[in-house]
Protein backbone atom coordinates (compact mmCIF):
# COMPACT_ATOMS: atom_id res chain seq x y z
CA UNK A 1 0.00 0.00 0.00
CA UNK A 2 1.49 3.36 -0.99
CA UNK A 3 1.28 6.25 1.46
CA UNK A 4 0.35 9.08 -0.84
CA UNK A 5 -1.86 11.31 1.27
CA UNK A 6 -0.72 14.92 1.49
CA UNK A 7 -0.13 14.77 5.23
CA UNK A 8 2.78 12.34 4.84
CA UNK A 9 5.70 14.17 3.30
CA UNK A 10 7.96 12.10 1.03
CA UNK A 11 11.23 11.19 2.67
CA UNK A 12 14.04 11.97 0.29
CA UNK A 13 17.70 11.10 0.63
CA UNK A 14 18.90 14.19 2.46
CA UNK A 15 20.88 15.13 5.54
CA UNK A 16 19.03 15.64 8.82
CA UNK A 17 17.08 18.91 8.95
CA UNK A 18 19.08 21.96 9.98
CA UNK A 19 16.38 23.30 12.28
CA UNK A 20 17.32 21.07 15.18
CA UNK A 21 19.20 18.04 16.43
CA UNK A 22 17.68 14.62 17.01
CA UNK A 23 17.36 15.41 20.70
CA UNK A 24 15.41 18.59 19.93
CA UNK A 25 13.16 16.75 17.46
CA UNK A 26 12.52 13.93 19.96
CA UNK A 27 11.75 16.48 22.68
CA UNK A 28 9.28 18.28 20.41
CA UNK A 29 7.64 14.94 19.54
CA UNK A 30 7.29 14.14 23.24
CA UNK A 31 5.58 17.50 23.78
CA UNK A 32 3.22 16.97 20.81
CA UNK A 33 2.27 13.49 22.08
CA UNK A 34 1.59 14.78 25.57
CA UNK A 35 -0.44 17.77 24.40
CA UNK A 36 -2.39 16.46 21.41
CA UNK A 37 -5.79 16.85 23.07
CA UNK A 38 -6.06 20.61 22.68
CA UNK A 39 -8.87 22.49 21.00
CA UNK A 40 -6.91 23.03 17.78
CA UNK A 41 -6.99 19.48 16.42
CA UNK A 42 -5.70 20.42 12.87
CA UNK A 43 -2.67 22.07 14.47
CA UNK A 44 -1.96 18.91 16.46
CA UNK A 45 -2.23 16.83 13.27
CA UNK A 46 0.20 19.12 11.42
CA UNK A 47 2.69 19.03 14.30
CA UNK A 48 2.64 15.24 14.57
CA UNK A 49 2.95 14.81 10.79
CA UNK A 50 6.01 17.04 10.66
CA UNK A 51 7.75 15.57 13.71
CA UNK A 52 7.16 11.92 12.69
CA UNK A 53 8.60 12.75 9.29
CA UNK A 54 11.67 14.47 10.80
CA UNK A 55 12.44 11.80 13.38
CA UNK A 56 12.87 9.27 10.59
CA UNK A 57 15.70 11.30 9.09
CA UNK A 58 18.23 10.45 11.81
CA UNK A 59 19.29 6.87 10.96
CA UNK A 60 22.37 7.23 13.19
CA UNK A 61 20.01 7.25 16.18
CA UNK A 62 18.17 4.06 15.24
CA UNK A 63 18.31 1.05 17.58
CA UNK A 64 16.85 -2.47 17.46
CA UNK A 65 13.50 -1.12 18.69
CA UNK A 66 11.44 1.87 17.60
CA UNK A 67 11.06 4.48 20.39
CA UNK A 68 7.73 4.24 22.19
CA UNK A 69 7.03 7.93 21.59
CA UNK A 70 7.27 7.38 17.82
CA UNK A 71 4.77 4.49 17.91
CA UNK A 72 2.55 6.48 20.24
CA UNK A 73 2.69 9.44 17.86
CA UNK A 74 1.44 7.30 14.94
CA UNK A 75 -1.49 5.96 16.98
CA UNK A 76 -2.45 9.43 18.23
CA UNK A 77 -2.32 10.75 14.66
CA UNK A 78 -4.62 7.94 13.48
CA UNK A 79 -7.02 8.76 16.36
CA UNK A 80 -7.02 12.47 15.46
CA UNK A 81 -7.99 11.66 11.87
CA UNK A 82 -10.78 9.41 13.12
CA UNK A 83 -12.00 12.27 15.28
CA UNK A 84 -11.94 14.52 12.19
CA UNK A 85 -14.00 11.94 10.29
CA UNK A 86 -11.24 11.20 7.80
CA UNK A 87 -11.23 7.40 7.86
CA UNK A 88 -9.03 7.05 4.76
CA UNK A 89 -6.25 9.10 6.34
CA UNK A 90 -6.69 7.23 9.64
CA UNK A 91 -6.33 3.90 7.78
CA UNK A 92 -3.14 5.01 6.04
CA UNK A 93 -1.62 6.18 9.31
CA UNK A 94 -2.58 2.97 11.16
CA UNK A 95 -1.00 0.87 8.39
CA UNK A 96 2.17 2.92 8.72
CA UNK A 97 2.15 2.38 12.50
CA UNK A 98 1.78 -1.40 12.11
CA UNK A 99 4.55 -1.59 9.48
CA UNK A 100 6.86 0.47 11.67
CA UNK A 101 6.13 -1.47 14.90
CA UNK A 102 6.78 -4.92 13.30
CA UNK A 103 5.87 -6.91 16.40
CA UNK A 104 6.31 -4.20 18.99
CA UNK A 105 3.17 -3.54 21.00
CA UNK A 106 1.19 -0.54 19.80
CA UNK A 107 -0.57 1.40 22.61
CA UNK A 108 -3.99 1.31 20.92
CA UNK A 109 -6.09 0.46 24.00
CA UNK A 110 -5.26 3.77 25.64
CA UNK A 111 -6.97 5.76 22.89
CA UNK A 112 -10.48 4.37 22.78
CA UNK A 113 -12.44 1.55 21.15
CA UNK A 114 -12.47 3.14 17.66
CA UNK A 115 -8.71 3.31 17.50
CA UNK A 116 -8.45 -0.22 18.89
CA UNK A 117 -10.94 -1.57 16.34
CA UNK A 118 -9.16 0.21 13.46
CA UNK A 119 -5.90 -1.38 14.57
CA UNK A 120 -7.44 -4.90 14.60
CA UNK A 121 -9.07 -4.42 11.21
CA UNK A 122 -5.91 -3.12 9.56
CA UNK A 123 -3.67 -5.75 11.10
CA UNK A 124 -6.02 -8.49 9.85
CA UNK A 125 -6.01 -6.90 6.38
CA UNK A 126 -2.22 -6.67 6.22
CA UNK A 127 -1.82 -10.25 7.42
CA UNK A 128 -4.31 -11.46 4.81
CA UNK A 129 -2.41 -9.66 2.03
CA UNK A 130 0.72 -11.68 2.78
CA UNK A 131 4.32 -10.71 3.44
CA UNK A 132 7.37 -9.92 1.34
CA UNK A 133 11.08 -9.44 1.99
CA UNK A 134 13.55 -6.59 1.79
CA UNK A 135 17.12 -7.87 1.41
CA UNK A 136 20.27 -5.76 1.30
CA UNK A 137 23.31 -7.10 -0.54
CA UNK A 138 26.14 -5.18 1.10
CA UNK A 139 29.52 -5.48 -0.59
CA UNK A 140 31.12 -4.26 2.66
CA UNK A 141 30.14 -4.38 6.32
CA UNK A 142 27.15 -2.10 6.67
CA UNK A 143 24.35 -0.85 8.90
CA UNK A 144 20.72 -1.07 7.77
CA UNK A 145 17.77 0.89 9.13
CA UNK A 146 14.19 0.17 8.01
CA UNK A 147 11.43 2.44 9.30
CA UNK A 148 13.49 3.73 12.24
CA UNK A 149 14.67 0.26 13.34
CA UNK A 150 18.26 -0.98 13.10
CA UNK A 151 18.41 -4.45 11.55
CA UNK A 152 20.57 -7.20 13.00
CA UNK A 153 20.39 -9.21 9.75
CA UNK A 154 20.58 -8.20 6.11
CA UNK A 155 16.98 -9.03 5.29
CA UNK A 156 13.57 -8.84 6.94
CA UNK A 157 10.14 -10.23 6.15
CA UNK A 158 7.55 -7.45 6.21
CA UNK A 159 3.92 -6.59 5.52
CA UNK A 160 3.19 -5.19 2.08
CA UNK A 161 3.55 -1.45 1.70
CA UNK A 162 6.13 1.30 1.54
CA UNK A 163 9.34 1.30 3.64
CA UNK A 164 12.12 3.78 4.35
CA UNK A 165 15.51 2.09 4.05
CA UNK A 166 18.84 3.65 5.08
CA UNK A 167 22.19 1.94 4.44
CA UNK A 168 25.69 2.97 5.44
CA UNK A 169 29.13 1.33 5.47
CA UNK A 170 30.25 0.46 9.00
CA UNK A 171 33.83 1.59 8.42
CA UNK A 172 34.94 4.95 7.13
CA UNK A 173 33.04 8.20 6.84
CA UNK A 174 30.48 7.26 4.19
CA UNK A 175 27.13 9.02 4.14
CA UNK A 176 23.82 7.24 4.59
CA UNK A 177 22.22 6.05 1.36
CA UNK A 178 18.43 6.31 1.25
CA UNK A 179 15.99 4.03 -0.62
CA UNK A 180 12.20 3.99 -0.64
CA UNK A 181 11.08 0.41 -1.23
CA UNK A 182 7.57 -0.65 -2.20
CA UNK A 183 6.47 -4.21 -1.45
CA UNK A 184 3.45 -4.95 -3.64
CA UNK A 185 3.07 -8.73 -3.80
CA UNK A 186 3.21 -11.59 -1.33
CA UNK A 187 6.52 -13.50 -1.29
CA UNK A 188 8.20 -10.70 -3.24
CA UNK A 189 11.91 -10.26 -2.52
CA UNK A 190 13.17 -6.74 -3.11
CA UNK A 191 16.98 -6.66 -3.09
CA UNK A 192 19.07 -3.52 -2.69
CA UNK A 193 22.71 -3.73 -3.71
CA UNK A 194 25.02 -1.53 -1.65
CA UNK A 195 28.43 -1.04 -3.25
CA UNK A 196 31.63 -0.19 -1.44
CA UNK A 197 31.50 3.63 -1.12
CA UNK A 198 35.32 3.83 -1.00
CA UNK A 199 36.64 1.13 -3.31
CA UNK A 200 40.38 0.64 -3.56
CA UNK A 201 41.33 1.72 -7.04
CA UNK A 202 44.12 -0.39 -8.43
CA UNK A 203 46.63 1.69 -10.36
CA UNK A 204 46.53 1.10 -14.06
CA UNK A 205 49.51 -0.89 -15.32
CA UNK A 206 52.10 1.17 -17.05
CA UNK A 207 52.19 0.58 -20.78
CA UNK A 208 55.05 -1.52 -22.02
CA UNK A 209 57.99 0.58 -23.06
CA UNK A 210 58.28 0.39 -26.82
CA UNK A 211 61.49 -1.20 -27.99
CA UNK A 212 64.18 1.24 -28.92
CA UNK A 213 64.60 1.51 -32.65
CA UNK A 214 67.79 -0.01 -33.99
CA UNK A 215 70.54 2.53 -34.56
CA UNK A 216 70.50 4.03 -37.97
CA UNK A 217 73.29 2.74 -40.17
CA UNK A 218 76.12 5.19 -40.64
CA UNK A 219 77.56 6.07 -44.00
CA UNK A 220 81.02 4.82 -44.81
CA UNK A 221 81.87 8.24 -46.25
CA UNK A 222 79.95 11.48 -46.43
CA UNK A 223 77.69 11.53 -49.44
CA UNK A 224 79.33 14.66 -50.80
CA UNK A 225 82.76 13.01 -50.63
CA UNK A 226 81.47 9.94 -52.49
CA UNK A 227 79.90 12.05 -55.23
CA UNK A 228 83.06 14.20 -55.45
CA UNK A 229 85.13 11.02 -55.78
CA UNK A 230 82.94 9.87 -58.66
CA UNK A 231 83.24 13.25 -60.35
CA UNK A 232 87.01 13.30 -59.84
CA UNK A 233 87.29 9.75 -61.20
CA UNK A 234 85.28 10.67 -64.28
CA UNK A 235 87.45 13.75 -64.79
CA UNK A 236 90.68 11.77 -64.50
CA UNK A 237 89.44 9.10 -66.90
CA UNK A 238 88.39 11.73 -69.44
CA UNK A 239 91.67 13.62 -69.03
CA UNK A 240 93.69 10.42 -69.42
CA UNK A 241 91.68 9.46 -72.48
CA UNK A 242 92.32 12.87 -74.01
CA UNK A 243 96.05 12.53 -73.33
CA UNK A 244 96.10 9.09 -74.92
CA UNK A 245 94.33 10.48 -77.97
CA UNK A 246 97.32 12.83 -78.56
CA UNK A 247 99.94 10.12 -78.06
CA UNK A 248 102.29 9.84 -81.13
CA UNK A 249 100.88 12.94 -82.88
CA UNK A 250 102.74 16.02 -84.01
CA UNK A 251 102.27 19.04 -81.85
CA UNK A 252 102.00 21.30 -84.87
CA UNK A 253 99.73 19.35 -87.18
CA UNK A 254 98.03 17.24 -84.54
CA UNK A 255 98.40 14.32 -86.94
CA UNK A 256 100.52 11.27 -86.75
CA UNK A 257 103.71 11.72 -88.76
CA UNK A 258 104.17 9.85 -92.01
CA UNK A 259 107.24 9.07 -94.11
CA UNK A 260 106.72 12.33 -95.98
CA UNK A 261 106.31 14.51 -92.90
CA UNK A 262 109.31 16.82 -92.34
CA UNK A 263 110.47 17.84 -88.86
CA UNK A 264 109.49 21.42 -89.62
CA UNK A 265 105.92 20.35 -90.41
CA UNK A 266 105.58 18.04 -87.40
CA UNK A 267 107.44 19.69 -84.56
CA UNK A 268 107.58 17.62 -81.41
CA UNK A 269 105.77 14.28 -81.16
CA UNK A 270 103.61 13.72 -78.08
CA UNK A 271 104.60 10.86 -75.80
CA UNK A 272 101.42 10.65 -73.59
CA UNK A 273 100.99 6.94 -72.93
CA UNK A 274 102.58 6.78 -69.46
CA UNK A 275 100.71 9.79 -68.14
CA UNK A 276 97.48 8.98 -69.97
CA UNK A 277 97.31 5.39 -68.79
CA UNK A 278 98.18 6.51 -65.25
CA UNK A 279 95.35 9.05 -65.20
CA UNK A 280 92.88 6.58 -66.69
CA UNK A 281 93.89 3.94 -64.15
CA UNK A 282 93.69 6.27 -61.17
CA UNK A 283 90.43 7.80 -62.40
CA UNK A 284 88.84 4.41 -63.07
CA UNK A 285 89.79 3.15 -59.59
CA UNK A 286 88.48 6.29 -57.93
CA UNK A 287 85.31 6.13 -60.00
CA UNK A 288 84.66 2.48 -59.16
CA UNK A 289 85.43 2.80 -55.44
CA UNK A 290 83.37 5.99 -54.99
CA UNK A 291 80.49 4.58 -57.01
CA UNK A 292 80.40 1.36 -55.02
CA UNK A 293 80.53 3.22 -51.69
CA UNK A 294 77.80 5.61 -52.77
CA UNK A 295 75.60 2.78 -54.00
CA UNK A 296 75.99 0.81 -50.75
CA UNK A 297 75.36 3.86 -48.55
CA UNK A 298 72.29 4.91 -50.50
CA UNK A 299 70.77 1.46 -50.10
CA UNK A 300 71.61 1.21 -46.37
CA UNK A 301 70.70 4.74 -45.35
CA UNK A 302 67.97 5.54 -47.84
CA UNK A 303 64.67 6.63 -46.26
CA UNK A 304 62.14 4.23 -47.74
CA UNK A 305 63.83 2.82 -50.79
CA UNK A 306 67.48 2.30 -51.45
CA UNK A 307 68.85 4.55 -54.07
CA UNK A 308 71.62 3.35 -56.27
CA UNK A 309 73.91 5.52 -58.28
CA UNK A 310 75.27 3.97 -61.45
CA UNK A 311 77.96 5.73 -63.37
CA UNK A 312 78.74 4.72 -66.89
CA UNK A 313 81.79 5.88 -68.74
CA UNK A 314 82.25 5.26 -72.38
CA UNK A 315 85.74 5.77 -73.61
CA UNK A 316 86.78 5.81 -77.22
CA UNK A 317 90.39 5.61 -78.27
Amino acid sequence: MVISLPFILPLLFAPPPEDGSYEQTASQLDFAVENFAGEDRPASIRALESLLDRVGQYPDEATSTVPEKVLQGWIILAGLYLAEGDEAAATEVMDEAIRTARGQTLPVRAYGPKVNQLYKDRKDALQAAGMATIAVDCKVDCKIVINERLLSERSEKLFLGSYRVWIKATEGDASWEYHEVELTAADQVETIVYEDPSPIVEPLPLPDKPPEPPPKPKRMLPRAAEIAGIAAGVGLVIAGAVMLSFDGKCNKSKQRPTADTTPEECGNVYQAKPGGFAMVGVGSGLLVVSGVLLGIDEVRVGREKGRQVMVGVSLKF
